[in-house]
C-alpha cells in the first residue's frame, strides 16, 4: 500500500468512528483562524546571505542589502470537532523557501482520537517536538524573538513528519507530565548543498516529555531516523544514515520576566553541539531582551571519513550570536519587534551563511544583522 492509499484508509477509518458517535454533536464544529509576520533584515556581511532556516535560499548580505525572505509569512489553521471525541486540524503556510517563492504548503494536517481526557492519539502530518517552541515556531506572535535562535533551530530544520503520534498527560501533585512518541518518515527540501535538495527519512520514533510545574517547564526529547540526505554526506547516493537528536530545554515565566535555555546534539555521520540561554523583563507593552546562542564545531564519528569538501563544510560549521531585541505590543493581537544580532564565525567555518562564492573564506569574520517585524494573529 503506498503512502496516498494508507492517509486514505486511515482518514476513513476515523471518519466511520467520528460518525458512530455524531450524536453527541448536532453537527461538526469548524473555526477558522491564522496568522503572520511581516519582516524585513538587513545584514553588513556582503560575502554571504544570512538566513535563519536551511530552506531559505537567500536573504540578506550577497543577494539583497534589505529582504524580507528570514521573517515574512502567512498561515490559516482550520479545526474541526466532528464528534466528542474526533478532532481534524488543518495549516498552511505561505513563506520563502525553496523554488524561490511564497507558494502555500500544508505545515500540518491529521486527525486526532481522544481517547481519554488525559491521551490522544493522532494520525497525519504532526509537528515534530523537538524544541520548546517546535509547536508554534512560524507563530512569531508567541514569543519574545524576531525568530528562535539560529545556531540552535538550525540543527534540526525538519518541523513535521507524516504517520503517528500518541500523547498521555500525568499528573503528579502539582506538578503535569505531557509524554509523546512519535512515529512515521519525512521529507524536506534543502538549499544547504548543491549537489542534493531533497532529504528524505524514513524509520523515524521519537520520544519526549514535557513538565509543568508552577512557572517552570522542562522540555527532553529523543529523535531517531534513518535519513538519505544526498552524497553530500556518504558521496553515495541512495545510501541511508541513522540520525539522532537529543535535546532539552527549560523555561522560567512569572508573567514578569523570563529566563530560557535550550541544548541539543546532533549525531549523523559526525557529531555537533548548540545551546542557546535568553532572557527579557516586561515593563507594561515593552519586552526587551537578551540572548546568547553558540554551535560547536562538528567532528566525524568512527567510520565515516569526511568523503567530499560539502560534508566537510556542513560538519565544521560553527559560530556563535548576542542578540539584543525589544518586542512592543502595541495593539490586540499585534507586535512590533527590533532585533540587533552580532555574529561571530568560528576560526574555520562560513557558518550558516548560504550562497558565499566557491573558495571565499570568512572564517573568524564578524558582522551585523538587524531586523524589524510586525506579528498578528487572527
Amino acid at each position: 500500500m503506498n503512502i496516498t492509499n494508507f492517509w486514505i484508509a486511515l482518514l476513513c477509518i476515523f471518519a466511520g468512528i467520528a460518525n458512530t458517535e455524531a450524536a453527541g454533536l448536532d453537527q461538526p464544529q469548524v473555526t477558522f483562524g491564522g496568522f503572520g509576520s511581516l519582516g524585513i533584515s538587513h545584514s553588513t556581511m556582503a560575502s554571504g546571505d544570512y538566513v535563519v532556516d536551511g530552506g531559505i535560499p537567500k536573504g540578506p548580505g550577497l543577494s539583497n542589502y534589505l529582504s524580507t525572505t528570514n521573517d515574512t509569512r502567512i498561515a490559516g489553521h482550520m479545526a474541526a470537532q466532528m464528534s466528542p471525541k474526533v478532532s481534524v486540524v488543518m495549516q498552511v503556510d505561505a513563506e520563502y523557501h525553496t523554488g524561490n517563492s511564497y507558494a502555500p504548503e500544508v505545515e500540518f494536517v491529521n486527525v486526532k482520537y481522544a481517547l481519554s481526557p488525559d491521551s490522544y492519539v493522532r494520525a497525519g502530518r504532526v509537528a515534530l517536538p523537538t524544541f520548546l517552541e517546535s509547536e508554534n515556531r512560524d507563530v512569531g506572535y508567541t514569543y519574545a524573538w524576531i525568530h528562535p535562535p539560529v545556531e540552535v533551530y538550525r540543527q534540526e530544520p525538519i518541523t513535521h513528519g507524516d504517520g503517528l503520534d500518541f500523547n498521555y498527560r500525568l499528573h503528579a501533585g502539582d506538578a503535569t507530565h505531557s509524554v509523546k512518541t512519535v512515529f512515521g518518515r519525512t521529507s524536506f527540501e534543502s538549499n544547504d548543498s548543491q549537489l542534493s535538495n531533497a532529504i528524505s527519512s524514513k524509520n523515524m520514533w521519537g520520544i519526549f516529555d514535557t513538565t509543568e510545574y508552577g512557572s517552570a517547564i522542562i522540555h527532553a526529547g529523543y529523535l531517531q531516523r534513518d535519513t538519505d540526505s544526498g552524497s553530500f554526506l556518504t558521496s553515495q547516493g541512495g545510501t541511508w544514515v541513522k540520525d539522532s537528536d537529543l535535546s532539552a530545554g527549560v523555561q522560567y515565566d512569572t508573567g514578569d520576566w523570563f529566563v530560557l535555555s535550550e541544548w541539543i546534539q546532533r549525531r549523523s555521520t559526525y557529531q555537533t553541539n548548540a545551546r542557546y540561554a535568553s532572557a527579557g523583563y516586561r515593563v507594561k507593552q515593552f519586552t526587551p531582551y537578551l540572548t546568547y546562542a553558540s554551535s560547536s564545531q562538528g567532528s566525524f564519528l568512527p567510520g565515516f571519513s569526511p568523503p567530499t569538501p560539502e560534508a566537510v563544510r556542513l560538519a565544521t560549521r560553527a559560530q556563535r550570536t548576542v542578540s539584543l531585541g525589544v518586542r512592543w505590543d502595541f495593539m490586540k493581537n499585534t507586535d512590533f519587534k527590533l532585533q540587533l544580532d552580532q555574529v561571530k564565525l568560528s576560526d574555520n567555518s562560513n557558518g550558516f551563511l548560504a550562497n558565499v562564492p566557491a573558495n571565499v573564506t570568512l572564517y573568524g569574520s564578524k558582522f551585523y544583522v538587524m531586523s524589524a517585524v510586525v506579528d498578528f494573529i487572527f
